[in-house]
């Protein structure tokens, strides 16, 4: 509805002003001043009447481009995202193919709005600044492209600690063991050592929690398969006595791992509280180990200045 009122508003404004030039090339010709002069919006309108028409190959290519920077510096990274896919589509070997690659990557990173929602975005964003660092190693944005890399990459591990932070609440230690490991595997030169260790010990720590829910479960599942040993049914009975087997290696298996997680926690969690004394993960891990509860969810760390609204303001 905000687009749809700000083309409104746009074709009022230069219908009220002066007539939309008919051609193709004269559409071409104003649009291109209006991007010179500023007037992104102008630029826009214009040049994709342009496009539109018929237009020659070259100035087709310069139409594109500068339409996709028309959207781009009136903020609308949507649309700057998709015609600059469609400009490295089609002229991959255009000379401007750089810019429009960069800049892509930038409208990615605008258009994520951080790690507790889809990090869809995050990821192509990623995979463009990385593209641009292995293509074009030479050019003076590299350094700011591995800057907006690491930024992709903290949302990228900051979601998966948010699903494991889920693990956590639900009492799920085990699955978000698996998950913080994974991102110390994959994530550590964008996480802090003395966060994750702690994270993963806490995890291991508190399994018993889990285990004893499990094992709850298995014990009411274990009473009702023994109320068939009663059963007359011969067949009926061989079926509860392989599953009465079957829960009872369960049961045995969740009091081990508890007792296993729990010693390996406490291993880890002292680690932590030696290596990182002044760390508050250090201080943490050391009320742990003397009784003190710290079962509350981790807080995500959004990169993105903590506000869906902050927009990365590149010019080339």
């Amino acid at each position: 509805m905000k687009k749809l009122m700000a083309a409104v508003s746009l074709v009022l404004v230069v219908t009220s002003c002066e007539k939309i030039p008919r051609t193709a090339q004269e559409q071409y010709r104003k649009g291109i001043e209006a991007a010179v002069e500023g007037d992104w919006g102008k630029s826009s309108f214009l040049l994709k009447k342009a496009l539109e028409g018929e237009l020659p190959p070259k100035e087709q290519e310069i139409a594109k481009i500068t339409l996709a920077d028309a959207y781009f510096n009136d903020g609308d990274y949507e649309d700057a995202a998709l015609n600059y896919e469609e400009f490295l589509e089609l002229y991959p070997a255009s000379p401007k193919a750089k810019d429009a690659l960069f800049r892509l990557g930038v409208c990615y990173l605008n258009l994520t709005k951080g790690p507790e929602w889809d990090v869809t975005f995050a990821k192509r964003a990623y995979r463009n600044f990385k593209e641009f660092v292995k293509k074009y190693p030479n050019d003076p944005r590299v350094e700011k492209a591995k800057e907006y890399m690491k930024i992709a990459k903290k949302i990228l591990a900051e979601h998966e600690v948010y699903i494991a932070g889920t693990y956590d609440m639900l009492r799920k230690f085990t699955a978000s063991i698996h998950r913080y490991k994974d991102i110390e595997k994959k994530y550590s030169d964008v996480e802090s050592p003395d966060r994750l260790q702690y994270l993963i010990g806490r995890a291991y720590y508190y399994t018993p929690i889990q285990s004893k829910e499990e094992i709850d479960r298995l014990k009411r599942k274990l009473s009702k398969e023994k109320e068939r040993l009663h059963s007359k049914d011969p067949e009926e009975k061989k079926v509860a006595e392989n599953r009465i087997a079957l829960i009872e290696s369960d049961i045995k298996k969740w009091k081990e791992i508890a007792k296993e997680n729990r010693k390996k926690g406490k291993e880890i969690l002292s680690q932590v509280a030696q290596k990182y004394p002044n760390s508050p993960y250090g201080r943490k891990a050391r009320e742990i180990l003397k009784g003190i509860k710290h079962l509350e969810v981790e807080p995500v760390i959004n990169p993105i200045k903590h506000s869906i609204w902050w927009k990365i303001k590149e010019t080339l």
